[in-house]
């Protein structure tokens, strides 16, 4: 790995570019709908919506939306992997450990950090073949969520593995490993790992109930999200604005492209100061807590972009996004839309007295013509899931009653970047493979 100064800023006073920021609009407004029946009725968004990284509409490849169960091969990889990460933690440290000489211990602490960083730019490369099948429809959507979750699990191994080396060595006399080597190989590991990867790997192994991802691809980036419980997380990975042949970028200046991108996000930080940036190597990771949930922006050094993004933020602090609500036989059923891949919420009412009603909903996607079954609304009449990337159809029956909403999604409030990437025919699914490499110390 590329052996660069390690700068670590927490806290930071805004810049005047900080200062100047202001919460922005969703890029274009909600499309109306066209030959909606008379009881359809659609409303402007109750806030603003936090901007995102997303995959470019122009370079998207493939988009689905699929409900994940538990499975018991993954289940068991994932143990296997988990149970054999820590036996080589535990065998290298050891190894180490037993040894007296301050030279060949040092040798032995640089020869697991070069495998460590060998295995990331590994893991690169397994991630860009995994996006590449997926485009060439050579892997399922849950094939991809199990690969994506088996090397977020091999990544955050490898963090414990390098967080181990790194405390071996200040223990070792009269020996250092470079901090901006270690905390670029943290910020390269950081490239493989995220929520929604690590929630698909609870849903699989049973630890999590099941749930529905969104999964969108283009050559070389992807997005996921999903909806846990009471949150909604979400991921994304742009390897089209990464540039590791630059760099370049100081940490005000990754704060005051953070900044740019999340207006809404960094006006709302938990405090003036409530951001913090850590760089090293060729990216530098912005973090910030907000009223309405945290963000991980991660700025490539080459590309000065963001090339890398995770979002978590707790249901009840979304929007009401762009209401459309059918009624029809005594049933009122309202649909907050919102971008492909975001958060959707469903609520179901007595169109008479507005009481909540429970019942089961399903959803349609009119490319595929499949319909699934979401769940039950609940007491609270309320059911949410990620929004697929077309038209959809949301079914409720009732007894006698039955209640369909026919809609669309609303267009993604992207950041800036998203215009960057190259355009894709959404019919070439035989991408090139462009793998990226690091540089070794």
């Amino acid at each position: 790995m590329k052996a660069l100064p390690l700068f670590v800023v927490v806290l930071l006073v805004a810049s005047p570019v900080l200062g100047a920021a202001s919460p922005g609009a969703p890029a274009g407004a909600a499309t109306a709908l066209t030959g909606a029946a008379p009881a359809q009725v659609e409303a402007s968004p109750s806030n603003e919506t936090i901007r995102v990284l997303d995959i470019d509409e122009g370079a998207l490849v493939r988009s689905k939306v699929e409900s994940e169960y538990v499975d018991l091969g993954p289940s068991l990889d994932f143990a296997a992997l988990r149970a054999g990460g820590q036996i080589q933690l535990r065998a290298s440290v050891e190894r180490i450990e037993s040894v007296d000489d301050v030279s060949r211990r040092s040798q032995l602490i640089l020869g697991e950090l070069n495998r460590v960083e060998q295995r990331a730019i590994a893991l690169q490369s397994a991630q860009q073949s995994v996006i590449t099948q997926y485009n060439a429809d050579e892997l399922t959507t849950r094939e991809v969520l199990v690969e994506l979750a088996r090397i977020d699990a091999e990544a955050r191994d490898l963090e414990e593995r390098r967080v181990a080396l790194r405390e071996l060595a200040r223990e070792t006399p009269d020996f250092s490993v470079d901090s901006g080597r270690l905390a670029a190989l943290e910020r390269e590991l950081d490239t493989f790992t995220g929520p929604v990867r690590a929630h698909a790997a609870d849903v699989l192994s049973g630890k999590a109930a099941p749930t529905r991802f969104s999964v969108r691809t283009s050559q070389t980036g992807v997005a996921l999200s999903s909806v846990t419980d009471d949150t909604y997380i979400r991921e994304v990975y742009r390897g089209d604005l990464r540039n590791r042949d630059e760099s370049g970028v100081t940490p005000t200046e990754a704060l005051d492209k953070v900044a740019e991108n999340y207006p809404g996000v960094w006006q709302s930080r938990a405090t003036q100061n409530g951001a913090d940036v850590v760089g090293a190597g060729d990216s530098y990771l912005v973090r910030i807590n907000y009223d309405r949930g945290q963000l991980y922006a991660y700025v490539d050094s080459g590309s000065r972009e963001v090339f890398k993004e995770s979002q978590t933020r707790p249901l009840e602090s979304l929007s009401n996004g762009t209401p459309t609500t059918e009624v029809k036989d005594g049933l009122e059923l309202t649909v907050d839309r919102t971008y492909p891949g975001g958060p959707l919420r469903i609520q179901l009412n007595e169109s008479a007295s507005g009481n909540p009603i429970d019942a089961n909903v399903t959803i349609g996607v009119e490319a595929s013509q499949e319909s699934t079954l979401l769940g039950r609304t609940g007491s609270d009449g309320t059911i949410w899931t990620v929004s697929p990337s077309g038209t959809y159809t949301i079914t409720v029956i009732r007894g006698n009653a039955a209640v369909v909403l026919t809609t669309d999604p609303t267009p993604t409030p992207t950041l800036a970047t998203n215009t960057t990437e190259e355009n894709t025919s959404t019919t070439d699914i035989r991408p090139t493979q462009s793998l990226v490499t690091a540089t070794t110390a």
